[in-house]
């Protein structure tokens, strides 16, 4: 709203229309972006789309992914944006993980997108503190001020020559806010490059004696025990900090509200995992050896990633150039200029390596063994010749533990920081359904439940009947005396062995979600459609989401049978408020709140 006052302000006349489109049921299904793709005369033509995100409450904002071929966004973002933040490897990041945004209901309809987000205080995501009064003003700032450029930028470009480049760009900040950028073709080149200057490096340090290639082959080997180890260790570490302290369940990013403690735990035991491989092998092995062997590695990833992943593959290939490049300078230089030969080549991984785990960390803690602990032994590693030069003749197994006891005492204090109250409240899960054929009421919980909500599971176990799909624990509840959604049919006709059904479903006690499924054998679907709309992913049933009142009409095509068809119907009304009318129900505590509730009422119609 404020980009639209400021070039209406200005009096700024663009070559391109602008079109600030504002999308509702995005969490339901991306159906507001959708429906303005399918329908809108405004959707048609060449079109940029500036996704404005957020996964939090306050951060940077991180232009995080955008449609391919990229080469003339991220260059109009490059050199446009007041702040450009962005990193191709977030944008592969995105195809592993389970998120998604309006963005997924924009490429299909041929427009070129930039999705950008602030994401730092996750735990605020869909919570009751996710409000206007809690965003970091900083944030707002940083996407104003990039929105309102890139608008004048792309409003003023050649949108057909713009999107239609086919090359794509890998990109990346370097201090001091710079966005570097350069083909995506060459990626695999660099990263062979990088491949080759460590082998180069190894090839000579044999030369001259430095090392051996048999230790060098089996530090290599070696060097997988501490990266697996910290990819396992980062799996499960937010398993075990909700061991220790069971309320952060309710935190829905996997983030706590003070979680700087805890990213430094996360930091600082990567950096235990390598010291201990090598506090354990250095005098076995060799120090040179490996780190030989850590290098090796960081450059067969550079590598993959250059043939896979290209947008990622940065994060190794930099580092490991530098990296070799400092290594052959030490060996050709004299004694007194090899430390600053070292240091010198180890600049790329302090710039790259270091503030990509730190900044993938406000993803969640349960994902730190993807990217945040992997980084941090790479970068480690690559450090063994700078930490060998400090290293302690005696007693040095100290150094080691004494990592290990920042780790736990930094894992202790980010526990004992993170607050449980009502300021800081905690999502907890609790449905209720009701089967009006039967008469059978439950309460349905997560399947690890809080304190509060294990007064519901007491005698909890798999949802059977019309709850049986749900991944949740089950128990009798009290029947409430709540109206089932009615079924009227509107036409039933046979022809050609098929019987076609049209049918309004509607809500009674006006909840905000109806659905309808075939009960029992759904293979002999044939058709579903649903509003005018056909659907295909699932012709056995769907959800409608904010009905009319006045119900939801659906046609529905069998293979005729003398068997009768039962069309079960559901509504749904997730409002947590409704729970207050619910016999046995007693509100939870003050710092819980209903984050993820729901009301369900079905009945059968045997047709």
């Amino acid at each position: 709203m404020e980009t639209a006052r400021a070039l209406v302000a200005t009096g700024t006349r663009l070559r391109n229309d602008v079109v600030f489109l504002i999308t509702d049921a995005e969490e339901t299904g991306l159906l507001g972006s959708e429906a303005f793709v399918k329908e809108h005369p405004l959707a048609q033509g060449r079109n940029v789309v500036l996704n404005n995100e957020a996964r939090g409450s306050k951060g940077p904002v991180l232009m995080f992914r955008s449609t391919e071929p990229n080469a003339g966004l991220i260059s109009t973002f490059g050199s446009a944006a007041r702040m450009p933040v962005a990193d191709s490897v977030y944008a592969e990041l995105m195809k592993l993980l389970n998120n998604d945004t309006d963005f997924t209901a924009f490429k299909p309809g041929g427009m070129a997108v930039l999705d950008s987000a602030y994401a730092n205080a996750g735990t605020l995501y869909h919570s009751v503190l996710d409000d206007p009064a809690h965003v970091d003003l900083a944030a707002l700032q940083q996407m104003g001020d990039n929105t309102l450029a890139l608008v004048r930028a792309f409003g003023d470009a050649d949108l057909a020559q713009l999107t239609t480049r086919n090359d794509n760009l890998v990109y990346f900040n370097l201090p001091p806010g710079l966005l570097i950028r350069y083909p995506a073709w060459a990626a695999t080149g660099l990263a062979a490059l990088a491949l080759l200057a460590a082998l180069a490096l190894i090839l000579l340090a044999r030369r001259r004696g430095v090392v051996t290639l048999r230790r060098t082959l089996l530090g290599t080997a070696l060097a997988l025990i501490p990266i697996t180890a910290g990819v396992g260790a980062g799996v499960y570490f937010w398993d075990l900090l909700k061991t220790i302290r069971p309320a952060l369940n309710g935190t829905a990013t996997t983030t706590p509200y003070r979680p700087e403690l805890l990213w430094l735990a996360v930091l600082t035991l990567a950096t235990t995992i390598l010291i201990t491989w090598y506090a354990l092998l250095r005098r076995r092995i060799g120090t040179t050896e490996l780190a030989l062997g850590i290098l090796t590695w960081t450059a067969l990833i550079a590598l993959a990633l250059g043939i896979v992943s290209p947008g990622a593959a940065h994060l190794a290939t930099w580092p490991t150039l530098g990296a070799a490049l400092g290594g052959l300078t030490a060996l050709h230089c004299p004694p007194r200029w090899r430390t600053l030969a070292l240091t010198t080549g180890l600049i790329p991984a302090a710039l790259i390596l270091l503030p990509t785990a730190w900044n993938t960390l406000p993803t969640g803690l349960q994902y730190v063994g993807y990217a945040p602990i992997p980084l941090m032994i790479l970068f480690t590693g690559l450090l063994l010749p700078l930490i060998e030069m400090t290293w302690p003749r005696r007693r040095s197994l100290l150094i080691p533990l004494t990592a290990l006891a920042m780790s736990i005492a930094l894992v202790a204090a980010g526990l004992l920081a993170e607050p449980f109250d009502k300021d800081h409240p905690r999502r907890t899960s609790l449905a209720y359904g009701l089967d009006t054929d039967t008469g059978q009421a439950v309460w349905l919980t997560s399947k690890n439940p809080d304190q509060w909500a294990r007064r519901y599971s007491s005698t909890s176990h798999p949802p059977t009947g019309p709850w049986a799909d749900e991944p949740k624990l089950s128990s009798p509840a009290k029947a409430a005396p709540l109206p089932p959604p009615s079924l009227q049919v509107l036409t039933d006709t046979t022809s050609n062995g098929e019987r076609t059904l049209r049918v309004r479903i509607r809500s009674e006690r006006g909840a905000n979600t109806i659905a309808l499924r075939v009960d029992g054998d759904t293979t002999t679907v044939r058709a579903l459609t649903v509003e005018g709309r056909t659907i295909t992913t699932d012709p056995a049933g769907f959800a409608f989401h904010t009905p009319d009142p006045a119900g939801v009409e659906a046609t529905l095509t069998v293979a005729a049978t003398n068997d009768k068809i039962r069309l079960r119907v559901t509504d749904i009304n997730p409002n947590p408020s409704e729970m207050s009318t619910l016999p046995g129900f007693i509100p939870p505590p003050d710092w819980l709140f209903l984050g993820d509730t729901k009301i369900s009422v079905t009945k059968a119609y045997p047709l």
